[in-house]
């Protein structure tokens, strides 16, 4: 079970993704199309359920876009379904300590490294690939752990230093909002913090990434060894769009009007 995703981190190569919320089949299947290296499918702050998991997952079937599910949080159903169903990596929110990231790893791996259930119906192609996905499914499912809180920032160096994940993913609006600054990512105490962050992650050898939205904001995290990035949503893309596409037919209605 080949993780193109795992393979480009530690080649250490830049994994450019997006996110998804929507759950239409067609959008989904167009978008794994695109060329993305990854799609981080966002079940914390979305209405996505089990059955719409199933749908997006089914969808990005045999895509060259790696799914990755955001869980909703870091218990272990979660993370059954997420991996049961076919995704090859999770990215587990509010993960502040040791203790969290340890719980994360127990949750995502097999025994005798976790305590993770067995049945891994779809995962395993309906268990057509069983003794493959058995022998592999620990060492090559990626886990990611999320940084989005001062909690997690202080505690980053016990974080980095717990083994068994295979990167970090910090939340700079989340961090923000904890940090008294809501939807200022951008304030000077909060790129201070982020900036730290990333920092003791480099120093660790650590993976990390966080969400961008522009092709400036992704290359300039590239360039500081960002690997983990996203740049836009779905959500982000239909609405840019069609927002440029309705101003700018409302500017020629008005030159038009205006000639006439």
């Amino acid at each position: 079970m080949a993780n193109r995703l795992k393979t480009l981190i530690e080649s250490g190569q830049p994994a450019i993704g997006s996110w998804i919320s929507s759950t239409d089949p067609y959008a989904i299947e167009m978008t794994a199309d695109l060329g993305f290296d990854w799609l981080l499918i966002d079940t914390e702050h979305t209405p996505l359920s089990r059955d719409s998991l199933r749908l997006i997952l089914t969808a990005m079937r045999d895509s060259a876009s790696v799914p990755v599910v955001r869980l909703s949080s870091n218990t272990l159903d979660h993370f059954q379904t997420a991996l049961d169903l076919g995704a090859q990596g999770v990215v587990v929110p509010m993960i502040n300590s040791r203790a969290d990231a340890r719980q994360a790893i127990q949750f995502c791996r097999y025994p005798p490294l976790g305590v993770r259930g067995f049945a891994p119906i779809r995962a395993s192609r309906y268990l057509e690939n069983l003794s493959e996905y058995i022998s592999e499914a620990n060492s090559a499912i990626s886990l990611i752990v999320q940084i989005e809180t001062p909690e997690a920032a202080s505690n980053i160096e016990e974080i980095l230093t717990t083994e068994g994940f295979n990167g970090i993913f910090i939340g700079p609006s989340d961090l923000a909002s904890f940090m008294g600054f809501p939807a200022q990512t951008s304030h000077p105490k909060v790129i201070e913090a982020m900036d730290g962050i990333i920092s003791r992650a480099r120093a660790h050898s650590i993976p990390y990434g966080l969400p961008t939205w522009s092709e400036d904001e992704c290359l300039s995290f590239v360039r500081k060894g960002g690997q983990l990035l996203t740049v836009g949503s779905d959500l982000h893309y239909l609405s840019t769009a069609a927002k440029k596409r309705l101003s700018g037919v409302r500017r020629l209605l008005k030159e038009q009007t205006g000639s006439a």
